[in-house]
């Protein structure tokens, strides 16, 4: 049998005090707090921040206006607030501040919110977009069932992010981004090379630093041989966050997928809620994939399915396993899955999981609803 053959690939990923990954969980929260009052809720937000200001743009719309008093006012203060203090912002444990305060921001509300307009509430099962929503699975549960370099990105960076709230306190800030490089064949993989960008001030001990990213490589590659590891390879880190960068809700769309290795269908899913097509659509495809390479006894499943303005589901789907097309009534169980908008929205919406989770570390983790495998009915 001929050896598939051997293919380097990439990932990268970024910590959630990353300015673009601050704006993520900002809109998640919010998404959050409305499906708690209001399942059908309508939310579509984005967000934008920079030095010292964050900036809300985009629609709510729910039941009764009185709904909407959690995500006004001093609520969204201390929402954003949290979200940056959780993030790793303001004083650490060893009372160094790092910027941008949660306490010194100021924020723009641009959103119009209200009750929904006459009619508006009752077409929520029908698209309000056009949409193209990838899906992908492989057999591999021991990466999540996502390519092994995304898997392993995001483990390094969720050890980082704890190892600087354990042993980081007055040396390491929030801010960070992970590259990696496997080495892959077939379903073996091994890790070739890490570069780690590590937030820091100007009096930061070097050798802290390293040690401490050292230590997160070496936690996420359990089982694998060492890859080389860089730290902060242009130099200092100084400049970080909201301080250095402007950031922008969505623009992590490869990240929030499974990487570069895999094509993204193109909407932000943060900042919606689980009616918009966008966000309903991908994890849907996510399950349909899941699903079908448990059925087929495949090692990889790609689902693409697409939707037009006023639909209820999607109006084509599309199946690869191994790279070849399998008509859907081929996989039963996967073609029994729900596919209407409202079965999709009413399943998601049992998420247990707080939504800025999802924002910081991936819509992939085996708690949620669209991860499971069998075919307990949904919704």
């Amino acid at each position: 049998m001929k050896q598939p053959a051997s293919m380097i690939e990439h990932a990268e990923w970024v910590l959630p005090a990353h300015p673009d990954k601050l704006c993520d969980a900002v809109a998640d929260a919010i998404v959050d707090r409305i499906r708690r009052v209001d399942p059908f809720g309508k939310v579509g937000l984005e967000v934008a921040c920079v030095f010292h200001h964050l900036v809300l743009t985009g629609r709510i719309a729910v039941a009764d206006e009185a709904l909407l008093a959690s995500v006004r006012g001093e609520a969204l203060r201390d929402l954003v607030q949290e979200v940056y203090r959780s993030a790793g912002y303001g004083a650490d444990a060893a009372g160094f501040r790092w910027d941008p305060l949660p306490e010194s921001l100021e924020i723009l509300d641009l959103r119009r919110m209200g009750a929904f307009d006459p009619g508006e509430r009752e077409v929520r099962a029908f698209s309000d977009d056009q949409a193209i929503c990838v899906g992908y699975a492989n057999s591999d549960a021991s990466v999540g069932h996502v390519p092994p370099a995304h898997h392993l990105a995001r483990r390094i960076g969720q050890a980082l992010f704890r190892l600087r709230a354990e042993e980081g306190a007055g040396q390491v800030g929030p801010d960070g981004k992970i590259l990696v490089r496997i080495e892959r064949q077939g379903a073996l993989w091994r890790p070739l090379h890490v570069s780690i960008s590590i937030n820091h001030h100007a009096g930061s001990d070097w050798m802290a630093l390293n040690r401490l990213a050292t230590q997160a490589v070496e936690e996420a590659c359990v089982g694998k041989p060492l890859p080389e590891v860089e730290v902060n390879g242009a130099g200092e880190f100084t400049c970080s966050g909201p301080m250095g960068d402007n950031g922008l809700s969505g623009k992590k769309l490869v990240v929030d997928a499974y990487g570069p290795t895999v094509p993204i269908g193109g909407g932000a899913w943060s900042g919606k809620d689980f009616n918009k097509v966008d966000r309903a659509g991908g994890l849907l495809a996510r399950q349909m994939a899941l699903r079908a390479v448990s059925e087929a006894g495949a090692q990889e499943a790609l689902v693409t399915l697409a939707y037009m303005p006023g639909c209820t589901e999607p109006v084509n789907v599309r199946v690869l396993l191994d790279g070849a097309e399998r008509p859907l009534d081929t996989l039963p169980a996967t073609d029994r899955i729900p596919r209407g908008s409202a079965a999709c929205a009413a399943a998601w919406n049992a998420c247990t999981e707080p939504l800025v989770n999802l924002a910081r570390w991936g819509h992939w983790q085996e708690t949620l609803p669209w991860e499971r495998t069998s075919e307990t009915p949904l919704g």
